[in-house]
């Protein structure tokens, strides 16, 4: 369950929490002001208690993965700009300087910095036409340290740069600074300098049809861009040998990139794959002498950096990518390094000892597994010290047309344990916020201090669908008859018999789902805070097709959007007759014997399962038995297990047939949203045993004309410097929203909610404004207001019993 300690948070560019509505008017208790009580030495003291299921593992800017491990790292970095609000009323917000004290675009006067690193221009522009969107001048705070004292400047950036981009180490994180928006030019030769082999292509020969040479059909290639170095098509006759096809000598440089073929000793479809791998031109043993002339970040002064960036992209935009940062403390970063392995690794930020922070936060103590304890840090710039000792800081910026106390929490503890056992901690005022389960939500639904909020997040099962691997699972895992995962009806029938409007009685905060993204996804939201995605026409036609509800002339429905708001996602008819029939797919394919029972072990949680899990569950075993029924089939159960670590990655592995997860995040770039399902190289895709995007190909139309690529090729062309990323807004949501809907008419992933966060604040604590807004949240823990400090607060909860209700 998403915890709302992340809509508290300081907002980063890949985790854009989005709201659908605030919380009811607060009703604020005794003593707003939070003075007095019994322990004086509590006096000033203002601790916000959170919990989580699972505490991360590493926030390291570098290598972090997972929002476990965002919950601690947001604390201990500072972005290098934000938003905060402006006018909480009107809903007004505006940027905010951090790290930074100015971000500007200063392409104009740097244009040599264009041909310098090699930017992607729009076709048709020169360097000396370009006067935005491509130079950025970053001045620097000079009062930002890390927590030790040491000077955070210049050198700080690129040195972190550097490491953050190191072919060596292949940080997992670099993939947002190499790629995508507001990648740094040069970065992705840099990062890929020791990598002989970039890229891999597919095309098709004919079987049979010449005699001694294979006619090596390249329509697919011609689409992506290949041809000879004199922009003809290649239609050329290869020889093969028993292991290797090569290039005709004229053929060697395609597009200024040399390619070699490698044969493949398998059919499909009378065809032979021939894989096209791109060797890299520009790798180099001495890649770390080549930065500073070939990466655009560079120093400008002690407190000054310019960043260039690969393709144009708006201020605005790269403003929202400077609401996360990449520094690391060089010491700590060089001295946990780990050279034995294939790639160097760095410990840094894994444990207390080798964290160092430079945000309003710091380590105070560290449990593994357990909790996480942090204070202010004394060396973060906006702290002042008061003459009693205590911290004290107010913003720079004027909120509501005044300066405003910041930071007024002191200390955060987070501690790992399930929402029961943080039910018991709240109402005994030990919890500064708690999610109730489904079952007891309804009890606190007219709650003061109940806070729902929608978010990105999609959740939904993923599968492994290769009958090898389900038949070991079937043998060796615990599993029986697994196998029914491979038949594509069998799992259109498991979609189509969710009840999704029951299921998410199930759990707190989850709406239902029937597609990868949420309404929460906006396209263009700083020119038209409307643009979502889901609005579209395109996105809407692309579910409508998908679950064949039409609105033609003399159909149910008149609009697109009456037919669209029609789905459920429910279809038990439909599912009875796809289950019969994969039933008898099954069997007449000796995978299955009629009338045997089923039973699939489902990774579905990296902690311990709670009640709402159980829940779930127990909902999918009935839906499915229903549909199931007369079908062919025998009963089918599916066991849930948590405390699975990495099951994203145990699902393609063939440890497990079934997952349970989300993605989410990223909610100004839909257009990127599709990579984390098609790119093999950016992401471990969760469906990775289903299926390689980097060599199934998709033909979309693109204004009247068929174009045929890799659905990897596909889910990167509307990015960074893809073909697509300065296409119009109506070609990108077309080639999104068809492979939205291409790729869920596969099933290898079934969304079944969006999650919602929902949860209770205690008394103690009030958010700045209760006007919830997409780019602010209710103000963030900058923010945050305390109506008792901890002192007050004991004699409160003491007065009250030690028991609080919230009802």
């Amino acid at each position: 369950m998403k915890k709302l300690t992340r809509i508290l948070a300081m907002m980063l560019v890949l985790v854009l929490v989005l709201g659908c509505f605030a919380g009811c008017k607060k009703n604020p208790v005794d003593d707003p002001n939070g003075t007095g009580g019994s322990n004086a030495a509590a006096k000033d003291s203002y601790t916000y208690r959170s919990y989580i299921s699972q505490l991360g593992t590493t926030w390291n800017p570098h290598a972090w993965e997972t929002d476990y491990d965002q919950t601690i790292m947001q604390y201990l970095e500072t972005p290098l700009a934000t938003m905060s609000i402006k006018d909480s009323e009107k809903g007004v917000y505006q940027w905010v300087y951090k790290a930074a004290e100015s971000v500007t675009d200063v392409t104009a006067a740097n244009k040599g910095d264009l041909t310098k690193y090699k930017v992607t221009l729009p076709a048709g522009q020169t360097a000396e036409q370009t006067e935005k969107g491509y130079v950025f001048e970053i001045k620097l705070n000079p009062d930002m340290k890390w927590q030790d004292g040491t000077p955070i400047n210049a050198d700080t950036y690129i040195y972190s740069m550097k490491a953050l981009l190191d072919p060596k180490m292949m940080n997992y994180r670099a993939n947002l600074y190499y790629n995508g928006e507001s990648a740094v030019a040069g970065g992705y030769n840099y990062y890929y300098a020791l990598s002989k082999d970039l890229y891999t292509a597919i095309a098709y020969a004919d079987i049979g049809k010449h005699s001694g040479k294979i006619y090596l059909d390249t329509t697919e290639l011609d689409a992506t861009g290949f041809s000879d170095a004199s922009g003809n098509a290649l239609p050329k006759y290869l020889s093969i040998s028993d292991e290797t096809i090569y290039n005709d000598a004229e053929m060697n440089v395609i597009s200024g990139r040399k390619l070699f073929l490698d044969y493949k000793d398998y059919y499909e479809k009378g065809q032979l794959k021939l894989f096209l791998h791109q060797v890299n031109e520009n790798y180099n043993e001495n890649y770390a002498e080549t930065y500073d002339a070939t990466v655009g970040c560079y120093k400008v002064d002690d407190y000054t950096i310019r960043y260039v960036t690969q393709a144009q992209i708006d201020i605005n935009y790269f403003l929202t990518s400077c609401t996360s940062n990449w520094l690391v403390y060089e010491s700590l970063y060089e001295g946990g390094k780990d050279t034995s392995g294939k790639l160097v690794t760095t410990n840094y930020a894994t444990d207390m000892a080798n964290t160092m922070s430079y945000g309003p936060y710091k380590i105070e103590s560290l449990q593994k597994g357990k909790q996480v304890v942090l204070v202010q840090n004394e060396n973060y710039y906006e702290y002042t010290k008061k003459e009693d000792g205590t911290l004290y800081a107010e913003t720079d910026y004027e909120v509501d047309g005044e300066k405003v106390q910041s930071w007024q929490t002191t200390k955060i503890v987070i501690d790992q344990m399930t929402d029961e056992t943080a039910k018991q901690a709240f109402l005994k005022g030990e919890m500064s916020e708690w999610t109730p389960s489904a079952d007891e939500m309804a009890n606190y639904n007219f709650s003061d201090q109940m806070y729902r909020v929608d978010e990105t997040y999609t959740m939904s099962l993923f599968f492994n669908t290769k009958v090898s691997a389900l038949k070991e699972m079937d043998k060796s895992k615990g599993n029986q008859n697994s196998v029914v995962l491979s038949n594509h009806n069998f799992r259109k029938a498991f979609s189509l018999a969710i009840n999704r409007a029951d299921w998410v009685t199930a759990t707190a905060g989850y709406k239902p789902s029937y597609a990868l993204m949420s309404d929460l996804y906006y396209y263009d939201v700083y020119n038209d805070p409307n643009s979502t995605y889901r609005s579209t026409k395109a996105a809407m036609d692309a579910i409508c097709d998908l679950y064949g509800v039409h609105y033609v002339d003399g159909s149910l429905y008149a609009t697109v959007e009456e037919a669209y708001d029609s789905i459920t996602g429910y279809n038990l008819t439909k599912a009875k007759e796809l289950m019969k029939q994969a039933c008898a797919e099954l069997v007449q394919a000796g995978l299955y014997t009629e009338g045997q029972d089923i039973k699939i072990l489902v990774a579905y949680s990296g902690g311990e399962l709670g009640s709402s899990e159980q829940n779930q569950i127990t909902k999918l075993n009935e839906y499915l038995n229903e549909a199931m029924d007369g079908s062919g089939f025998g009963t089918i159960t599916l066991e849930g297990v948590g405390n699975v670590a990495s099951r994203h990655g145990k699902i393609g592995s063939g440890e497990y047939a079934i997952g349970y997860g989300g993605w989410g995040g990223a909610a100004f770039y839909p257009f990127r949203n599709m990579q984390v399902y098609c790119d093999t190289e950016e992401y471990d895709i969760n469906e990775s045993a289903c299926w390689n995007p980097a060599t199934e190909t998709l033909t979309i139309e693109i204004d009247g004309q068929k174009v045929t690529k890799t659905w990897q090729e596909w889910s990167r062309s509307m990015v960074g410097t893809g073909p697509y990323a300065n296409a119009s807004e109506g070609i990108k949501l077309d080639i999104t929203a068809t492979m939205e809907r291409e790729f869920l008419n596969k099933y290898y992933r079934i969304p079944l909610a969006s999650s919602c966060a929902a949860s209770l604040l205690s008394y103690q604590v009030s958010y700045y404004t209760e006007n919830y807004n997409i780019m602010y949240g209710f103000g963030g823990m900058e923010l945050l207001r305390y109506n008792y400090n901890d002192a007050k607060w004991a004699d409160y909860v003491e007065t009250a019993g030690g028991t609080l209700s919230y009802e």
